[in-house]
């Protein structure tokens, strides 16, 4: 995607989430599963800024990310810049490419920032005019060579072109984890997490972990749903299993929390035909979507639930209540899963799925939560260990009951 991968980055996260993901105290704002999937409320709304062309612009992305596979892309290092290729052989992608790339362009030029997750960016727009730009569109793409006399600003525009290439070589598993890097980042941003890396010479990921993180806007969950529910997703998501190990009654009642588009959601109402499926998310779109999926799916056992922060609004007790990668975005987690007892029935049990420290998925190693740190913070909410399971490739899965042991 060249520079049209460009606005990859800039456009998308994730991730992010990733990681894309942070919480007010108690009910967490946006995480999807899957990579804080749920709760979000879509790429427009996590840009550092909007103008009336960014609903274009990050339609493009989207699908230039899940056509990535159509995409061939090669980056030339050169002394003061990059020189990059970006083409495919089917003429809609093409087309989206040239479009992308024009549009960065102008941007570029026009000093209209369009940046979700990338610190690069914000060096490359900052010193515009100190970058000498040539853009070649091709019968099946562009190609683009952007420069600059400052070792600066070229060192950015390489380490750009790095972060664009991963987004082009996977798609929207890069894409998840740049959601998952954004959400780390803070309702500042990029540029509030350049700042922090420039004042401690760390990451700035352990934002993620403090208070006010989680005030981000996410709206377009449409645009989210082609990145939640990719296909692709299953292959270490495992949903089936999942729901498999839970041994669900067919009337039980289930409480998704942070079920934004309803990957899971959708999935448990198939397999509770009797019983109820509660997705809970803070979001209002991210609600709004669900209670429409579920309308066009003819699956009347799903209720959305409109939650807030620290309240899940759980309209009846429930059987099992699970988090899917949302745990690590939960502030006063102690206080928040002691109260959550009350929404559990006689015999009820408390899910836990979050991404392992080593995982490749997920948001920056910082952000995340051992499951070892997991227990014992239960334990101290009045849990106790019921099961673990270890078929997920890229996540831990606890089950909870409460009672101490």
């Amino acid at each position: 995607m060249k520079h049209a991968a460009q606005i990859f980055i800039a456009t998308t996260l994730a991730l992010g989430s990733s990681a894309v993901f942070a919480q007010s105290p108690g009910m967490p704002s946006g995480m999807q599963h899957g990579m804080g999937g749920g709760m979000m409320r879509g790429p427009a709304g996590m840009l550092t800024s909007q103008d009336a062309n960014s609903p274009t612009d990050m339609r493009l992305v989207m699908d230039l990310v899940h056509n990535n596979t159509k995409l061939r892309r090669t980056v030339t290092h050169l002394p003061d810049g990059i020189k990059t290729v970006t083409e495919s052989d089917d003429p809609k992608v093409a087309q989206a490419i040239q479009a992308h790339v024009a549009s960065m362009s102008g941007r570029l030029k026009d000093g209209k920032e369009f940046n979700i997750f990338s610190t690069t960016l914000p060096v490359i727009f900052d010193n515009a005019d100190k970058i000498k730009s040539v853009v070649e569109m091709t019968d099946k793409g562009a190609i683009v060579n952007r420069t600059s006399a400052d070792a600066k600003v070229a060192a950015a525009l390489q380490a750009h072109a790095a972060e664009v290439s991963e987004l082009v070589q996977e798609g929207p598993t890069a894409f998840h984890r740049g959601l998952s890097a954004r959400m780390a980042m803070g309702p500042d941003g990029p540029r509030g997490a350049m700042k922090r890396t420039a004042q401690t010479t760390k990451p700035a990921v352990s934002a993620s972990q403090s208070p006010h993180t989680h005030d981000h806007s996410f709206s377009g969950a449409d645009q989210w749903a082609k990145v939640f529910d990719d296909p692709k997703r299953d292959a270490w998501q495992k949903p089936h299993e999942v729901i498999q190990a839970l041994k669900l009654k067919p009337d039980a009642v289930v409480a998704d929390i942070g079920s934004g588009t309803g990957y899971f959601s959708v999935r448990f109402a198939h397999m509770v035909p009797k019983g109820r499926v509660y997705g809970l998310d803070t979001e209002p779109d991210m609600v709004k979507y669900l209670a429409e999926r579920a309308k066009r799916e003819g699956l009347n056992n799903i209720t959305a639930v409109q939650a807030k922060p620290g309240d899940s609004r759980l309209p009846e007790k429930a059987d099992v209540v699970i988090l899917v990668d949302v745990y690590h975005h939960v502030e006063n987690r102690e206080l928040y899963f002691r109260q959550l007892q009350a929404s559990l029935k006689p015999g009820g049990r408390l899910a836990i799925i979050d991404f392992t420290m080593d995982s490749p998925q997920g948001p920056p190693k910082a952000a995340r939560i051992a499951p070892e740190q997991v227990k014992a913070e239960l334990q101290r909410a009045g849990y106790a260990l019921s099961e673990e399971h270890g078929f997920l490739p890229n996540q831990y899965f606890l089950v909870f009951r409460p009672g101490r042991t």
